[in-house]
């Protein structure tokens, strides 16, 4: 088939046909009625209207064909578009054009072609009115004369429905005019209302109050009716009514201006706040002195300043002192005990136990509470002397403005403590929590407010350490304790931001022929002067629960990271590199779903990456998010280690109860072995009990020959420590796996 001519004006043909909106319009009696009288009249088979957008041809009505639309490359119409008359094929197998034409070739099996072009009011061809036979045909002047007549009806009615289109559009804009209209009237008469304003006048000389419909309703009253001075000050009250009236006077008698504010009770007994302001008005026929003004409802406004205050100053869900407000208050119960050589006291309390309960039973559990820990804080703290504040979570505070001694804010904290203890019953169960205090007072323990909160925080951390559930007074001794804690949390926080917290990898060496098995990733930062910081120097940010977990995300996204260059390089395992993960991590209730996605994105299989847990992680705090976590990815094919096993809980259990497939030897009991008697037994019992239940074992620590013998005597799977090689970076990893045999090579002779 040959190209098909397009006209010189096709854009703004095609354009004048996306305008009139006919197409993929229903068909309708009248042009179906045109299609059936040229066939008949003509004595074809085939009659239709098409119309030619930018790749398709499509059937406004048709006779004696069944498809809707057409391939606008096959259309035989595209000719009649660039003809200024009725464009006719007698026999379509001897023009070369369209002898290959699939319409030609198969159904309809067209031979003869016959099309009149159709204009729009602009003069553009958007279509044509055509017939079509499967036997070839002559076509005369006087038929293509009749052809064109008929496509002149179809033109008269695609004027019609451009105009009804035009009268559909022209009938929808007056509709959303009306409509828009109707919307401004609406919100004019509601801005009225909901501004409840109403004007009013007050005639000194009668009495008599005229009142605008406004202010009726804003008084409760029908409408209309007749009104004095003294019905209008009775709805006041007696104090805020005589104020009214002396306001009136005064204004009427020396023209000061009027402004008055005050509560009334609405005729339907509503309580409303008013502000009116008026001036006075002299004159009239009657010479009257007149008050005139405005009053407005401005119930709403006190309301909303109200809760602005309780938003700004008070906690949402205990009603208690917010954080901002306590700041305030404790700036300025210092401030007034520096100049009048008081005393102030504060406890911190933070509630132990508290995330246990949201977490197993809900936040709304855990909000009501917070809401019984605040009512009973609440009872206690009564005085005019005691102020206290929710600081956010399960943390609260309390500021005792002493004259005292120290002894009265101590014996406070302990009635605290004795409080919170009781048990909190909602609905048919009862919750446990206990509140540890951290107690510090000024001008003892610190010179200024924030001076104060510091030291009271540093007794809170000291507490929580020694004993949960006690108060905890602040000593200058153990404040370098809380500045180790804050610069080694400062430290990680900077390293994690310059990318300075990187993956170091200890070798894991099989100990039946010393071939590498894998390698654990520790965590090392390397300072700005290059030296390298162990996980010793800042021990400190991993009793952080925020920066353990960002320590964690760093080092798995880094160890797929390596993996996947390995990969990228040709390397193709298998491998297992374990990862340490810290209970701060499994907090959110997303830790596998976290882990999982880090090993998709870098196309790392599950059992490359083995998960390192500590038996106090496995009972801690997050015990059950742990336990979800692990289940979850040993589904999914990720390894679990039970790391540093015996030196925790040290329960048989979690070997029953969780889907370990290795366990390592603390490094503690290694340590002992060729120099005391018992931990080479503990060692000996662990690995019989570990290879009983199918699992692998691996010996941390290991340094010297006497370790590595006799672990390997006794059946030991694997080890790791200085014996074999320190952690190294991960380039020190990339080389070793490179040369497999390296390790196997410093291996002794006679233990391969």
């Amino acid at each position: 088939m040959l190209p098909y001519p397009i006209a010189g004006d096709e854009e703004a043909r095609l354009h004048s046909l996306e305008v009139l909106g006919i197409v993929g319009t229903p068909t309708g009696p009248d042009f179906d009625a045109v299609v059936r009288l040229a066939a008949s009249f003509f004595s074809c088979p085939i009659s239709v209207i098409s119309f030619l957008e930018k790749d398709r041809q499509w059937f406004k009505a048709r006779h004696g064909l069944d498809i809707e639309e057409t391939p606008r490359r096959y259309a035989f119409c595209n000719y009649a578009l660039v003809e200024n008359g009725v464009f006719v094929i007698k026999d379509t197998h001897a023009d070369p054009r369209f002898h290959d034409n699939p319409f030609v070739q198969g159904p309809p099996h067209a031979r003869f072609y016959a099309g009149c072009p159709l204009r729009s009011d602009s003069g553009h061809q958007l279509g044509t009115l055509c017939l079509l036979d499967t036997k070839p045909r002559s076509f005369g002047v006087d038929e293509a004369r009749i052809l064109t007549e008929f496509g002149q009806v179809v033109e008269g009615l695609i004027r019609a429905h451009a105009n009804a289109v035009k009268l559909a559009l022209s009938e929808a804009n007056a509709r959303r005019q009306s409509e828009a209209l109707a919307r401004r009237n609406r919100l004019l008469a509601q801005t009225e209302h909901l501004a409840s304003i109403g004007g009013w006048e007050y005639d000194a000389a009668t009495g008599e109050v005229i009142w605008s419909d406004e202010v009726y309703r804003l008084h409760g009253l029908e409408v209309g009716s007749r009104l004095d001075i003294d019905e209008v000050v009775g709805r006041y009250g007696p104090e805020a009514g005589a104020a009214m009236r002396r306001q009136l006077e005064l204004t009427a008698t020396t023209g000061s201006p009027y402004s008055f504010e005050a509560d009334l009770v609405t005729g339907s007994g509503e309580r409303r706040t008013v502000r009116a302001i008026g001036e006075r008005l002299v004159g009239g026929d009657d010479g009257h002195v007149r008050v005139v003004g405005v009053v407005q409802d401005v119930t709403r406004e006190i309301e909303a300043t109200q809760a602005l205050w309780r938003a700004a100053h008070l906690d949402g869900l205990t009603g208690v002192a917010n954080r901002a407000a306590f700041k305030t208050h404790l700036e300025a119960v210092v401030d007034r005990a520096a100049s009048g050589g008081g005393r102030v006291s504060l406890l911190l309390l933070d509630l132990d136990g508290f995330k246990e309960i949201n977490d197993t039973c809900g936040h709304h559990v855990g909000d009501r509470v917070l809401i019984a820990v605040a009512e009973r804080l609440g009872q206690l703290c009564r005085g005019r002397d005691m102020f206290l504040a929710r600081l956010g979570g399960d943390e609260f505070a309390v500021i005792f403005d002493e004259n005292g001694q120290a002894s009265g804010a101590e014996r406070m904290a302990a009635r605290i403590v004795a409080a919170v203890r009781k048990p909190i019953r909602i609905g048919n169960d009862r919750h446990y929590v206990t509140t540890t205090v951290g107690l510090a007072a000024y001008p003892d323990d610190a010179a200024t407010a924030d001076g104060l909160l510091k030291c009271a925080d540093v007794a809170l951390y000291t507490a929580k350490r020694r004993e949960r559930g006690a108060v905890g007074t602040y000593a200058p001794e153990v404040a370098s304790l809380f500045d180790e804690r804050r610069l080694a949390i400062e430290t990680v926080r900077k390293a994690l931001a310059s990318n300075r917290l990187l993956p170091f990898y200890q070798p894991i060496v099989k100990l039946r022929n010393g071939q590498l098995t894998g390698y654990e990733a520790l965590v090392r930062i390397r300072g700005r002067d290059g030296v390298l910081m162990s996980p010793q120097a800042f021990s400190h940010a991993f009793a952080d629960q925020d920066s353990a977990r960002r320590i964690g995300e760093r080092v798995l996204s880094l160890v797929t990271t390596h993996l996947a260059e390995l990969r990228a390089e040709g390397f193709e395992g298998p491998i297992v590199i374990g990862v340490n993960a810290s209970a701060a991590e499994f907090a959110g209730g997303d830790f596998a779903e976290r882990f999982l996605h880090q090993l998709r994105e870098h196309d790392i299989p599950p059992s490359w990456i083995k998960l390192e847990v500590t038996e106090t992680v496995l009972m801690g705090e997050q015990a059950r998010n742990v336990r979800l976590a692990v289940e979850e990815l040993s589904d999914a094919g990720v390894p679990i280690a039970l790391d540093d096993f015996g030196t925790g809980y040290s329960s048989l259990t979690h070997l029953r109860d969780f889907p370990i497939d290795c366990i390592k030897i603390d490094r503690s009991f290694v340590a002992g072995i060729g120099r005391e008697a018992e931990s080479p037994a503990i060692i000996r019992a662990l690995i019989e009990l570990a290879h009983n239940l199918g699992l692998t074992v691996i010996a941390e620590g290991v340094e010297t020959d006497v370790q590595l013998e006799f672990l390997r005597a006794i059946g030991c799977d694997a080890a790791q420590g200085f014996r074999f090689s320190k952690a190294g970076p991960f380039d020190m990893l990339r080389s070793q796996l490179r040369k497999q045999d390296q390790l196997a090579l410093q291996y002794p002779a006679r233990l391969r």
